[in-house]
């Protein structure tokens, strides 16, 4: 139900971010064999990849909040763009439909930034309870600290960017300048062996049709949003001209689109019982 929930733009944003966004999913380290939770699957860009990593052995299940997304990953797999290895359900993070200790490996990607910090604990003891005992979680959110779209003026899209974050704050949402504190919520909630590790996205001239289609988007999306971020009129101003005439600034031999993201990894402790030797 949010603005970034549609199938189609979350399709474009991936493919034009498709090498470091896969990068960071093979940082995770899944391995063959392994059942795993695409949690928040979105438009299913990751879900290719995920079932080359976990083999013909392994399986991916595909959940998201909205059922829409759900019936875009299954007319994927019915057309066989994914793997009969890859199953799609509609659920929520806060209350997962499956069973303890189904997964080894939960894998959620801009997703948590949508929670609030209550809900954000809930998700992570069903991130817990859903993990068989060494299990891992995976976490990707972005740094919206380091957004830009070169050559247009630095300071718009920081202003704009601070509304973001200031309005995330007001509804009390963890917001999409997440990615840098996973590694530490993930700590607090009592994850263990954390690691994480920071992208840069950068796109410079000319770029590729797809990233083309992702900045038109984004300067679309942006301009109608800023007047909700309380940025200056002559903010407001310059986002309207962009919008309008996106191909000046995509056409700029200097332009460069550039994001940043933060993936961070926690295992599940095992209990002593699992580290015991059985024959004792």
């Amino acid at each position: 139900g949010h603005t970034l929930a549609d199938a189609c733009w979350l399709d474009t944003h991936f493919q034009s971010a498709r090498a470091e966004y896969e990068e960071s999913l093979r940082y995770v380290g899944i391995k063959p064999g392994w059942n795993v939770l695409d949690a928040g699957c979105g438009g299913g860009g990751f879900l290719s990849l995920m079932s080359e990593l976990v083999g013909s052995n392994g399986s991916i299940t595909a959940m998201d909040l909205a059922p829409e997304n759900v019936a875009h990953v299954e007319a994927l797999a019915g057309n066989g763009q994914l793997p009969d290895t890859v199953r799609a359900k509609v659920g929520s993070l806060v209350s997962l439909p499956f069973g303890d200790s189904t997964f080894d490996c939960v894998w959620s990607a801009n997703v948590v930034q949508y929670l609030k910090e209550t809900e954000f604990d809930q998700a992570m003891e069903e991130f817990k309870r859903v993990l068989r005992p060494g299990g891992t979680v995976a976490l990707k959110d972005f740094d919206n600290s380091n957004v830009a779209f070169f050559p247009m003026d630095v300071s718009v899209m920081a202003r704009y960017m601070s509304g973001r974050r200031a309005k995330s704050a007001a509804t009390q949402t963890l917001g999409a300048g997440c990615g840098w504190s996973l590694a530490s919520r993930l700590r607090r909630a009592g994850f263990a062996d954390i690691r994480r590790r920071g992208w840069l996205v950068e796109r410079w001239a000319p770029v590729a049709p797809v990233t083309r289609e992702f900045v038109k988007t984004c300067l679309t999306l942006w301009a109608n949003t800023a007047p909700d971020y309380g940025v200056p009129a002559a903010d407001l101003a310059a986002w309207d001209e962009a919008a309008a005439n996106p191909s000046k600034l995509l056409d700029d031999p200097d332009f460069c689109v550039r994001e940043g993201f933060t993936v961070a990894v926690g295992l599940v402790a095992k209990s002593p019982s699992h580290d015991m030797d059985p024959t004792i």
